[in-house]
C-alpha cells in the first residue's frame, strides 16, 4: 500500500493511523479474551445470548466513548471536564488491564496444549489450569483499580523521613521541610475539599519551609483559579518555595499560536506566586536563622527528552557561597543523575514527576513499580556518597484518576546533623 501527500499531510495522518490500529488490536484482545471466557465458563451455548449482547455492548461503547475522548482532549481547554475525561481513561485500564493480563494467561496455555499431546495429556483440561488464575488475576485487577479510583485517589499519606547533613548548621537541626509535588490541579477543580484537606494536613505538621517542586496545572492557568486563596493559608515561617514541572509549560495541548502558549506559561507563573510561594526559576534563595544560612536553590524543568530541559543549574548556583549546605527543588529526578550527583556541592535534591506510576507494591521496606522501568529513583529517599534525593510521589494524578498501591504523598523531612 502506498500513501501520497506531503510530509505534512501524512504527519497530520498518523495519528489516525496509529489509533486505528490501536483500536483493532482492542477488538482482536476482546475477541481473544471471550475465547477464554467460554472455555471456561461455557457462557451462551444454552443459546442464551444475552451474555454476548452485554459483553460486546460494553466494548463498542467503551472504544467509541475513548475514541471520541481521545479525537477532543488535545483542544478541549476547560478544567472542569478533565476528570470526566480521566474517569473515560481510567475505566478503559480498569476493563483492558484485566483482559491483558487473562489473555497472557491463556496464550501460555493455548502454547502449553500445542505440545500437550507429546506428553499425553489432555490440551483442553491444561488450557483451564491456565485460565483459572488468569480469570482470578483479572478479577483482582478489576477490583483494585475501582478501588483505587474510588478511594486511592484521595488516600494522602504523610511520609516521614529524618536527612541527616554534615555540618549542619546549630540554627537548622530539626527544621522540617514540607515537599508537596504534582498536584495537577485540573483533577479536582470540581472537588476542592481534597486540597482542603492537604492544606489542613500541612499546617497541622507546623513545617517551617514549605517546598513545591512541580506540576501544579496539567496544562492551564486558570487551574489555578479555583485555589489561590486556598494555598495562600499554607503556613511555614520560612518561606514556601516552588519551581515548575513539564505539565506547568501547557505542552501537552494543541495552542492555536505559540504566543498563546507563552501567555498561558506566563499566567501559571503568576497563579504560583498569587497562591503564595516564592517561584524559583533558575536562581536560589538565603535562609538565614539565628546568624546562620542555608541556601534553596530551584531549577526549570530539567528531564531526560521527551521532556524539556530549561533547568539552567549553573544560574542557579551563581552567587551561592560554598560553605553553605544547598538543598535544590528540581522537578524530574533524573536531573540529580545526570547533572547533580557527585558533580555539584548540593547536599539534597527534592524531585516529583513520576507519581510512582500511580501503581504498585509497597510492604514495609519491599517497594515495586512500574515506574522503576523508566526511573533509577523513583519514590522515597536515596543516599549516594554523601548526597541525597527525596523523590515525592505526588498529590494528583495523570492519565488515570486513582491511585493502585502507591498512595498521594506529603512529605515531612526533618533535618538532623550527621
Amino acid at each position: 500500500m502506498f500513501i501520497c501527500g506531503t510530509a505534512d499531510e501524512i504527519n497530520a495522518m498518523r495519528p489516525v493511523i496509529i489509533f486505528t490500529f490501536f483500536i483493532l488490536f482492542m477488538l482482536a484482545m476482546d475477541l481473544y479474551a471471550l475465547r477464554g471466557i467460554q472455555h471456561l465458563f461455557s457462557p451462551g451455548r444454552s443459546g442464551n445470548p444475552l451474555f454476548f449482547y452485554i459483553y460486546w455492548s460494553v466494548t463498542l461503547l467503551m472504544l467509541v466513548t475513548l475514541s471520541l475522548t481521545a479525537s477532543r482532549f488535545r483542544q478541549l481547554r476547560d478544567p472542569s471536564q478533565f476528570f470526566g475525561i480521566m474517569l473515560i481513561m481510567g475505566i478503559f485500564l480498569m476493563l483492558y488491564i484485566p483482559k491483558l493480563l487473562f489473555n497472557a494467561t491463556q496464550l501460555l496455555g493455548d502454547l502449553a496444549s500445542l505440545i500437550s499431546p507429546l506428553f499425553r495429556h489432555d490440551g483442553g483440561a491444561l488450557r483451564k489450569w491456565f485460565l483459572i488464575p488468569g480469570a482470578a488475576l483479572g478479577l483482582l485487577t478489576f477490583i483494585a483499580f475501582g478501588m483505587g479510583m474510588a478511594r486511592g485517589r484521595t488516600n494522602v499519606k504523610i511520609f516521614r523521613e529524618s536527612i541527616q547533613i554534615r555540618e549542619l548548621p546549630d540554627s537548622f537541626h530539626g527544621l522540617k521541610i514540607v515537599q508537596l509535588s504534582d498536584i495537577h490541579l485540573a483533577g479536582f477543580y470540581k472537588h476542592p475539599g481534597y486540597i482542603r484537606k492537604v492544606v489542613t494536613m500541612v499546617n497541622q505538621l507546623e513545617p517551617d519551609l514549605i517546598c513545591f517542586t512541580g506540576d501544579m496545572v496539567h496544562n492551564f492557568s486558570e487551574e489555578v483559579d479555583p485555589f489561590t486563596d486556598l494555598l495562600n493559608e499554607l503556613e511555614a515561617p520560612l518561606g514556601k518555595y516552588a519551581v515548575l514541572g513539564n505539565h506547568d509549560y501547557g505542552a501537552y495541548f494543541n495552542w492555536d499560536s505559540k504566543e498563546e502558549e507563552a501567555a498561558n506559561l506566563e499566567r501559571v507563573k503568576s497563579q504560583i506566586r498569587a497562591s503564595g510561594f516564592d517561584l524559583l526559576l533558575n536562581e536560589h534563595r538565603i535562609i538565614a536563622l539565628n546568624g546562620d544560612s542555608l541556601e534553596i536553590l530551584g531549577v526549570e524543568n530539567w528531564g531526560k527528552p521527551p521532556f524539556p530541559q530549561h533547568g539552567e543549574l549553573q544560574k542557579a548556583m551563581s552567587g551561592t557561597v560554598d560553605s553553605h549546605i544547598k538543598i535544590l527543588l528540581s522537578h524530574d529526578p533524573s536531573h540529580w543523575d545526570l547533572q547533580v550527583r557527585e558533580k555539584e556541592d548540593i547536599a539534597l535534591t527534592l524531585s516529583g514527576h513520576t507519581h510512582g506510576m500511580q501503581m504498585g507494591i509497597e510492604l514495609g521496606k519491599f517497594r515495586w513499580s512500574p515506574s522503576r522501568w523508566t526511573y533509577r529513583t523513583w519514590a522515597g529517599l536515596y543516599r549516594e556518597n554523601g548526597q541525597q534525593l527525596y523523590v515525592n510521589r505526588g498529590l494528583g494524578y495523570t492519565g488515570f484518576p486513582g491511585r493502585v498501591g502507591i498512595r498521594p504523598e506529603i512529605t515531612l523531612l526533618t533535618l538532623q546533623p550527621e
